[in-house]
């Protein structure tokens, strides 16, 4: 629903948080109810796929030195955790291969911190498949305008800022505090609590800390609704008062973006759906090569020269030339250049250490050269290859595939759950869970929707399972 006008002043955190209380499920447009299908269903595929990563048995290992245990389900393991540590492993998860989602002008990822807050909350109260659907668009949505607000002109941001860290608890916190049945006044509180978390830097690119940083803001985001909802306050206006979130975080900040034909223009159906297993800055470099493999027959052993044109943050923030294992390669054009250009696909197998020092890969990737085109857009790119005979090949997307305007479809989402819960599960169970995930607006009870995968029963995680 779109924003009242009130007779007296309502602070900015104010508005969303009425925006968020008076919101009613029915009142989105069926695109954007979808959509937060669509974002489920890539989210339960991804924490499959996460659930093997070194990232995932690491954080494990670590809880288990804090005596973590409690009735959550982490998922794609036989494990489970107290709901907060499940709600940082499961977003943990989700992310460990990059996999997840992008909302791209920002380089936020909502998906991770919501499902995974959401999910653990729904373990342990009824929800219907409507309302967790419904908290799920919310909390995308305002982290979404949150991080325009700080980074999409006339908005500045340090770049250094990892805003899945700075914004995502904050969207978590709203979400779930709508499941609560909080107040207004209580929804604000969430919200300043969770900004008061806010944090996370690229510095952690290359590394398991990369995956932790939506991890923690799932983990911040239920923690404070819960504490709002036992009336723990804070400023009634944590994002826009002196000193608040936006000043703080914001070289300036763009406060009109947070309310700006809120509950008519939605932001979060800006969110990329990734079809590969990367940073979605290399998405668009990627796809063109894929665009080469695919329209000419040649040898990976035949290419003297590889040539990318890519957006300027692009090569700015995944211009990695040697990574050095599959943490490093999530960030690098090099590395999935030539990669695709070597194996002619681009999934979870050239995102693994094997092919990171494949040394076809890395004496391809030697040859890579990679150029700052500003005309381009960020899901836009140029790669040409120059053959040992002379012959020079070249092709463009613009945008690629995965971006807003060009998704992928239901099909290609559902294959993309496929294959990564099949490397578990097996084929017959991961088509259960997929349908489980398609059907959760038809979900009486979220938590005990999907019995065998998340929720009270016995979890199903071999091949052997029947």
């Amino acid at each position: 629903m779109a924003s009242t006008p009130s007779t007296s002043p309502v602070t900015l955190t104010g508005q969303l948080a009425r925006f968020v209380h008076r919101s009613q499920w029915q009142d989105l447009p069926g695109a954007v109810q979808h959509e937060a299908v669509r974002a489920f269903v890539n989210g339960i595929g991804c924490a499959q796929g996460g659930a093997s990563s070194a990232a995932v048995a690491h954080a494990l290992a670590g809880l288990d030195r804090l005596q973590a245990t409690g009735p959550c389900t982490v998922l794609g393991t036989q494990r489970r955790l107290d709901p907060s540590n499940a709600a940082m492993v499961n977003g943990l998860g989700i992310g460990a291969h990059a996999f997840d989602d992008a909302h791209l002008a920002t380089v936020a990822h909502p998906g991770a911190p919501g499902i995974a807050a959401l999910l653990a909350y729904a373990e342990l109260h009824p929800v219907r498949g409507t309302d967790f659907l419904h908290a799920l668009v919310l909390s995308s949505e305002l982290q979404c305008r949150l991080s325009c607000a700080l980074t999409v002109p006339p908005a500045q941001c340090e770049l250094g800022w990892y805003m899945t860290g700075v914004t995502g608890a904050v969207g978590v916190a709203a979400a779930v505090g709508k499941l609560m049945g909080l107040s207004e006044r209580q929804l604000a509180w969430a919200m300043g609590l969770a900004a008061l978390q806010a944090g996370g830097l690229r510095a952690s690119h290359g590394s398991m800390g990369s995956a932790l940083i939506p991890g923690h803001a799932g983990r911040e985001g239920l923690l404070a609704a819960h504490l709002a909802a036992g009336d723990f306050n804070c400023h009634d206006d944590a994002l826009g008062a002196t000193h608040g979130l936006l000043q703080l975080f914001g070289r300036p900040a763009n406060a009109d973006a947070l309310t700006e034909r809120l509950g008519q223009h939605w932001e979060c159906m800006n969110v990329s759906l990734k079809p590969f297993p990367s940073g979605c800055l290399t998405h668009a470099a990627t796809d063109a090569c894929l665009q080469l493999v695919r329209a000419h027959d040649f040898a990976a052993a035949d290419i003297a020269r590889v040539d990318l044109w890519v957006h300027p943050l692009a090569e700015g923030l995944t211009g990695r030339r040697t990574p050095q294992h599959s943490f490093d390669a999530q960030a690098s054009i090099y590395h999935w250049a030539a990669a695709v250009l070597q194996h002619r696909r681009a999934g979870l197998a050239e995102a693994s250490d094997a092919c990171v020092h494949d040394p076809a890969v890395v004496a391809l990737r030697g040859r890579v050269v990679a150029t700052v085109d500003e005309a381009l857009a960020l899901d836009a790119a140029r790669a040409a290859v120059t053959l040992r005979d002379g012959r020079r090949l070249e092709a463009a997307v613009d945008p690629c595939i995965g971006a807003a305007t060009r998704p992928m479809t239901d099909a290609e989402l559902d294959a993309k759950l496929l294959r990564q819960a099949g490397d578990a599960l097996g084929p017959d169970q991961a088509l259960r869970l997929s349908r489980i995930c398609w059907q959760l607006p038809e979900a009486a009870d979220v938590g005990r929707a999907a019995p065998g995968f998340w929720g009270p029963a016995p979890l199903l995680s071999t091949k052997d399972t029947p």
